[in-house]
């Protein structure tokens, strides 16, 4: 009886720190929602005189990053961009699929460059000196960096076949760079297009200034100054945060940034 006893007040113990851990999400959640505490803050530096820039919630977790890697199509290569240390890997166009993949061992999903058969351009490359020390923020394109046209879960499309195809779109101001679309695959080839895959980078100087730069938009970057813009989130995935609104003086801005910390959603 005594067992008994016991293991139903574990059960009760277990259940209520369940309640407790889905109540501190949900007011989380809330919180984000009301975008009162979330703010765009300085980081740890990421080259002399340029530093990350975090989104975070309530001034301790951070939640999103301004993006550093940026896409574009050249020649009819696809090329991933570091913009701040300017190194770039070029994947060639029997290479232009993606596939949703885990990237980890904590349900950590990303699309990743593949041939239509479905082999991973980084793995097919890993014995090729040019690509084996290729750093992980190349190998996958974090679901934040794709400008969706609408509301596309991607984690459906988790398999070892490609789902979605890179192709060349329209021109880039003041450049000869190409957007790159993104297209959901069918039976018979190309489908409609879900997305853009972003070429944007944004930093903090060293006098706490705000860089960004859209490349779809324009080569030239806008500047900020902390105390005359704000921040508000944007959810259309109805699952989680997808983009932010920055507002400031200029005019507001959208940003696509690579989402951290999903666990808490």
């Amino acid at each position: 009886m005594t067992d008994n006893k016991l293991t139903v007040w574990q059960s009760i113990e277990v259940l209520t720190k369940a309640i407790l851990n889905m109540q501190k999400k949900l007011s989380l959640i809330k919180n984000i929602a009301s975008d009162q505490d979330v703010t765009l803050e300085k980081g740890k530096e990421l080259l002399s005189g340029i530093y990350e820039a975090n989104f975070k919630l309530n001034k301790t977790i951070n939640i999103a990053t301004l993006p550093k890697i940026g896409y574009h199509m050249l020649n009819d290569e696809l090329v991933v961009r570091n913009h701040i240390t300017e190194e770039e890997i070029k994947i060639p166009r029997d290479f232009h699929y993606l596939k949703v993949v885990n990237s980890s061992s904590n349900d950590d999903y990303q699309l990743t460059f593949c041939n239509f058969l479905g082999n991973e351009f980084f793995e097919h490359k890993k014995y090729d000196s040019q690509y084996s020390g290729v750093s992980g923020e190349y190998k996958f394109v974090d679901f934040g960096s794709v400008k969706k046209t609408h509301n596309l879960k991607f984690k459906e499309y988790v398999g070892h076949a490609p789902k979605f195809f890179a192709a060349e779109g329209p021109i880039e101001p003041g450049s000869q760079n190409h957007v790159i679309d993104l297209f959901r695959l069918v039976k018979d080839g190309k489908g409609s297009k879900v997305g853009a895959l972003a070429d944007e980078f944004g930093y903090f100087d060293d006098q706490n200034k705000l860089h960004y730069y859209n490349y779809h938009k324009s080569a030239e970057s806008n500047i900020y100054n902390p105390e005359n813009f704000s921040v508000k989130m944007i959810n259309v995935d109805v699952s989680k945060i997808d983009k932010f609104y920055l507002i400031a003086e200029q005019g507001d801005i959208i940003i696509h940034p690579i989402l951290e910390n999903l666990d808490i959603f």
